[in-house]
Order: structure tokens, then sequence, then C-alpha cells
């Protein structure tokens, strides 16, 4: 389970994350090159979104496993029910979206835009309020 200081530098970005126009990144390549090949593209994340995805914590666990459940599906299909995830389930969380994002490149881009990341963050800062 996280400590309170984790959560605390992960609840530090509600504010960034709630202002209009943070920058997140954006996707980069898909550049054809002379030699008449293409470049793969890739995610560029803002210096803000990587100090952001190094708060966020992470543990070993099953995480393709628990991804299947009901619980994760359940939190995944209502971001409303995320404001009362647990510490235990936003490591979770936040694991299996950096974890995923390597295997399926643009997955914490998709967590951004989506307002995930904005909900994961919303209920650090309430636990760590509390």
């Amino acid at each position: 389970m996280p400590d309170l200081p984790v959560l605390r530098r992960l609840a530090a970005f509600k504010e960034r994350l709630e202002a209009p126009g943070f920058d997140f990144g954006q996707w980069d390549g898909s550049e054809k090159l002379a030699d008449g090949s293409t470049t793969m593209p890739y995610f560029s994340y803002s210096a803000e979104a990587l100090e952001l995805l190094g708060s966020m914590p992470i543990r070993v666990f099953d995480w393709t496993g628990w991804m299947k459940t009901e619980e994760a599906k359940s939190l995944l299909a209502d971001y409303s029910r995320i404001a009362l995830a647990t510490p235990e389930q936003l490591t979770m969380l936040c694991t299996s979206l950096k974890r995923s994002d390597r295997f399926n490149e643009g997955t914490l881009a998709w967590a951004f835009e989506s307002g995930l990341l904005l909900a994961i963050v919303r209920r650090a800062a309430a636990l760590a309020d509390e």
C-alpha cells in the first residue's frame, strides 16, 4: 500500500492537471526517411508529464490479471468510482497504466486525454488530505 508521502507527491499535480492547457506531450515520428522507410510513431512526454509519471506509485503484482477483474473493470468503466478508490486500488491502477504503456504505446496519453489520470490525482489528493 502506498504511504502518505507517495500520495502527496501524486496529489501535488492536481492544480496543474486541472488548469487549462496542461501540456502532456505529443505524438512524434511517422517521418518518411530518404531511403523510403518510415519511422514508427512514438509519444513524446512533456517535462511536466514525465514528472507526473515519475510520481505515480508502482508495485509488483499480476497487473494483467488484475485488469481482467470486475474491480478493475468497474473503476475504468466509470471514473466517478475512482473517487472512492482505496490507496491500494490507486497503486494498482497506476502500475497497470504504466506497465500497459510499455506494450501499447499511447496508453498513458489516452489516460490523460480521457480524464483518468486527473481522476486518479484527485483521489490521491483527497486521501492525502484525510
